[in-house]
């Protein structure tokens, strides 16, 4: 054989190596890479949240052909509020459950905690809209420069009040009471405007701290206080639906930017899906759940008017226009009286695209 034609050959079959290589490196067509990704929360594995976190997961999984596959570690066993939170943001946990104000001190503004200003509707289904609204969404966008994408607000519902000392009808009523809250101003000041002692303290010691009479209640919606069974350290639960409590669900936006389109079409779709669905459990659930605690020996009250406690949580409104402007606090009211309009009392609304 020549030299020439040899060297043709060889030639030849260096470009039949190479690309046999390149095709054996490359992925199978059509066939994403599956990812595992971590969810945590704060809540028992009793509480309605947990459900609706198992139900998000298959639905995920459904919507991703199998694509994205989601390990759920519930009742704070990965750490506290504070410590999930940020490790979303540094992008070593990917999913967490939270609220509007905690999740707020990512932003410097913190002005995500305008969202959870106390007595802002008279339903949960004005609640509901307005949380499912662009205006919402634009409240969390802060936080994606921090590593924190928003997904969906999921239900809290009214946070009503606790205590081992005396049941709630008046703020005269919450006067020297040592209250537990979350580490977010908007409901320190909440509960020192109607009369009480704000303490704030991580959830996971709550229970403890109550039994050990450090405080002497706190303020949690009826989902958490029965799930988590502080009836059992309280004897008293007032329902004062003094705040609604947000509950969105965020994802680590460095593993948002990871995920090819499918997955998070996926994740977004099925975080939207669980919002109604979590809504009809709660409000579905909280008659039972009242009369379990009562059952159980706890004292509840309802609060025939709640208009001096409304009367008292002014100040909080005032503190708000000075630390965001007046502007803005005129724009949630201004929002959310379009939501009252649009659903006023007897209307009801669960989610977007809810049968």
């Amino acid at each position: 054989m020549s030299q020439n034609r040899w060297s043709s050959v060889r030639v030849g079959l260096s470009i039949v190596m190479l690309v046999s290589l390149l095709i054996a490196a490359a992925p199978s067509a059509g066939l994403a890479k599956a990812v595992t990704l971590r969810l945590a929360h704060s809540e028992a594995v009793t509480n309605i949240r947990h459900e609706i976190v198992l139900m998000f997961v298959k639905r995920v999984a459904e919507l991703s052909k199998g694509e994205v596959k989601i390990d759920v570690y519930p009742a704070g066993m990965l750490g506290t509020h504070t410590s999930c939170q940020e490790e979303v943001s540094m992008g070593t946990l990917d999913f967490y459950i939270t609220t509007a104000g905690l999740v707020s001190v990512f932003d410097p503004q913190r002005t995500q905690e305008l969202i959870e200003l106390p007595y802002l509707f008279d339903t949960a289904y004005q609640a509901y809209a307005f949380m499912d609204t662009p205006f919402v969404t634009k409240f969390y966008d802060p936080l994606k420069a921090k590593g924190i994408r928003y997904l969906s607000t999921w239900d809290n519902g009214f946070r009503q009040m606790t205590n081992s000392v005396r049941p709630i009808f008046t703020p005269q009523d919450m006067k020297g009471l040592k209250i537990r809250v979350v580490k977010s101003e908007m409901s320190m000041n909440i509960i020192n405007a109607m009369g009480g002692n704000a303490v704030p303290m991580d959830y996971s010691e709550l229970y403890t701290a109550l039994a050990q009479h450090v405080v002497d209640g706190q303020e949690n919606p009826y989902m958490n206080i029965y799930a988590s069974k502080f009836f059992e350290v309280q004897k008293y639960l007032s329902v004062t639906r003094h705040q609604y409590s947000t509950l969105p669900i965020i994802i680590s936006e460095k593993k948002w930017k990871k995920l090819n389109a499918n997955q998070q079409n996926a994740i977004q779709k099925a975080a939207m899906e669980a919002a109604p669905v979590f809504r009809k459990k709660v409000m579905a659930n909280e008659d039972s759940q009242r009369k379990a605690m009562e059952k159980a020996g706890m004292k509840v009250n309802d609060v025939p008017d709640l208009t001096p406690f409304r009367k008292a949580v002014e100040p909080v409104y005032e503190w708000a226009k000075k630390k965001w402007g007046a502007s803005h606090v005129t724009q949630v009211l201004a929002e959310v009286e379009k939501i009252r309009k649009q659903y006023p009392s007897g209307k009801t609304y669960f989610g977007l695209g809810d049968k």
